[in-house]
């Protein structure tokens, strides 16, 4: 990583230089390889500020802090563009995690020492319930406001039995004997 330091009414004290290089090293295992730092440190009536400012890729880093002096200034910019870095690598990794991979799975298949599990099915549910009398329109208004999948009702005009059932696309059928 390329390390630019530049001070302004002020000469940065060499444990301030070293704390930075240091600092910026340990972050680098986490950046791109192309980031570049700017560390700006200068004088001014409230004490000493510090800017950072690590570019990378499509992404920039940047704190800054106020301090008595240069040591305490650095430290505070640097652990908060620290956090930013470690916050934006973990948002990425978790993106990636949710993402489908372009490398595909071995089949279980291909191992002829396990056989292959066969999945467990429902067994069906039943209901018991007498059919009542409804005509046409008024099935479909009562199964239409109902939670339910299926609707047994029985004709008044030849009192046969009729189902009412919703398919998983949402369209609802009716069911008549032969």
């Amino acid at each position: 990583m390329k390390v630019e330091i530049t001070a302004r009414r002020l000469t940065v004290d060499a444990k301030t230089k070293e704390t930075i290089e240091k600092r910026l090293e340990k972050l680098s295992k986490v950046l791109p390889r192309e980031a570049d730092a700017k560390v700006v440190i200068r004088l001014e009536k409230r004490g000493v500020l510090v800017e950072v400012t690590i570019s990378a890729r499509q992404r920039t880093w940047a704190a800054e802090s106020v301090a008595a002096d240069q040591l305490t200034a650095v430290q505070e910019a640097l652990d908060r563009v620290a956090a930013q870095v470690k916050k934006t690598k973990a948002r990425v990794k978790e993106e990636k995690k949710h993402t489908a991979s372009g490398v595909r799975k071995v089949a279980a298949a291909t191992f002829p020492a396990e056989a292959p599990v066969p999945p467990r099915e429902k067994p069906p549910r039943s209901e018991t319930y007498e059919a009542r009398r409804m005509f046409d329109e008024d099935a479909l208004n009562a199964f239409s406001h109902s939670k339910r999948d299926v609707l047994a009702y029985r004709d008044p005009s030849d009192e046969a039995i009729r189902v009412l059932y919703r398919r998983k696309d949402g369209s609802v059928v009716v069911l008549t004997p032969v």
